[in-house]
Formats: structure tokens, C-alpha cells, sequence
């Protein structure tokens, strides 16, 4: 059986949702150390609407916020929602336009083929950026959505079966799924 994974990507054009405290930002960055069902506090967020030069963007079912969460508003909550709650935890988030939540996904140790992934690195040896990613298929089992371990503050992955349920939902506007990890194509090489 092939695996692929995904991490979430920004398409153009769509409306994005940002915290309305700035230094709530922190809060989603370390969402994934927090222990599952521990007490939650909503954010208040609200929306981007327009571009830079005061042009409307398109609205989103899925809104960007990053690649290290994914934003659910109503519709996609509903649909969206029972697809990925095996997988990790949906938090409620506070917004005056719209019912929104967000999606947490556990670390997975050792899930990362250091050796063989394409890593760069700070002077003292944590990971700075991963450049081509390689899973480890065995840490892997069982788990459809996840973050790193040893990078717990980076993206949100997503294994393919998960991705194709979602976007079967046809609510999806507002944040793509970019294939960063093929296994076959690994096995291959």
C-alpha cells in the first residue's frame, strides 16, 4: 500500500483568520504540547477579508491561519469535523462572524528519517527547516494526521487517505494539501 503525505498550503485569493490578540499567535504554535482534554480557553479570531490593495478575497470554509493547523468554520466543521476527530482533538475558537474551531494533531517520535530527509539545521543541532521530508512508515501506523516530535512547533501532516476524505467534502476553500511524501517514490529511489 502506498503511503503519501500532506501538509497544508496556502491557495491564493482566499480569506484567512488570524488571532485578534497578536500574542495568541503563541497559543497555536504549541498547540500540539498541550495534553488532549486538558482545560481550553476559545480565542477570539477574526477574519482577513481583503488583499492589500482593498480587494475582496473569496470566502473560505477552511480559512488559513498556517501549516501548523487547520481552521474549520461552519460547514467544514460539520462535514470536515468527523474526519479528523479520530486523529487528534477540535478545539471551539470565539469569532463574531462565524463558528470556527481548531484542529489539533498529537506528536509522533521518531516519525522523521533524519538520515535520508533533507534537514537544515541551527548552529546548536535543533531543525531549522526540513527541505524534502522521509517518513518512517513504521512510527507511522495508525496515525492519519500528526506532528512532528522533534519539531513540535512545525507543520501539520496529514497521511493521503485522510486528504482524499476531506477533500471529498468539497469544503476545502481556503487552505490546499500539498504532497510532500510519496512512499513509493522513496522505495524507488
Amino acid at each position: 500500500m502506498n503511503v503519501r503525505v500532506f501538509r497544508p498550503a496556502v491557495p491564493d485569493g482566499f480569506e484567512w483568520v488570524f488571532p485578534v490578540d497578536p500574542g495568541d499567535f503563541e497559543v497555536f504554535w504549541t498547540l500540539s504540547e498541550r495534553q488532549p482534554g486538558s482545560p481550553w480557553e476559545p480565542i477570539q479570531m477574526r477574519f482577513l477579508k481583503d488583499d492589500e490593495h482593498g480587494l475582496p478575497w473569496r470566502r473560505s470554509k477552511m480559512p488559513w491561519l498556517g501549516r501548523h493547523v487547520l481552521i474549520l468554520r461552519e460547514e467544514a466543521i460539520e462535514a470536515v469535523g468527523p474526519l479528523l476527530a479520530p486523529h487528534g482533538e477540535l478545539l471551539p475558537l470565539e469569532c463574531d462572524e462565524a463558528r470556527l474551531m481548531v484542529f489539533n494533531a498529537p506528536q509522533v517520535a521518531n516519525a522523521l528519517e533524519e538520515n535520508q530527509s533533507e534537514i537544515v539545521r541551527f548552529t546548536s543541532g535543533r531543525i531549522m527547516d526540513i527541505r524534502r521530508h522521509v517518513f518512517n512508515m513504521g512510527a507511522l501506523a495508525g496515525k492519519s494526521a500528526f506532528k512532528l516530535a522533534e519539531l513540535p512547533r512545525g507543520d501539520l501532516f496529514l497521511r493521503g487517505d485522510l486528504v482524499e476524505a476531506i477533500r471529498a467534502t468539497g469544503l476545502t476553500s481556503g487552505t490546499e494539501f500539498r504532497l510532500i511524501h510519496d512512499a513509493d517514490a522513496v522505495a524507488a529511489q
